[in-house]
């Protein structure tokens, strides 16, 4: 199995509301990232031109984390040992991980 940007995006919709909380108010300091769980390694999200960017893309992962590509060259769908998740202050979290937290404090 493996994930598409269409999962992501269904992702982050789960965990949108939570208790009242919306996500994107408590995520100050967290940046959209991707982890290779085999390799433990992360890279931030990026635009297409190299930019940081504020929500999940594809764009600029390591060729190697790409599943399935269009046409184009577009990045459709990463490998299943890819996860998406969030770095702050060098520390990779899951979404299901910050909500954690959060519920805790």
């Amino acid at each position: 199995m493996y994930m598409s940007h269409y999962q992501v995006v269904q992702q982050q919709g789960v965990y949108q509301q939570f208790n009242g909380v919306v996500f994107s108010d408590v995520s100050f300091g967290f940046m959209p990232a991707f982890k290779n769980i085999k390799e433990q390694q992360v890279h931030l999200s990026k635009d297409g031109n190299g930019a940081l960017s504020v929500m999940h893309l594809f764009d600029g992962l390591p060729e190697h984390w790409i599943q399935e590509k269009d046409r184009q060259g577009k990045a459709l769908s990463l490998k299943s040992e890819v996860i998406a998740g969030f770095m702050r202050n060098a520390q990779f979290y899951t979404l299901s991980e910050i909500m954690h937290d959060i519920s805790d404090s």
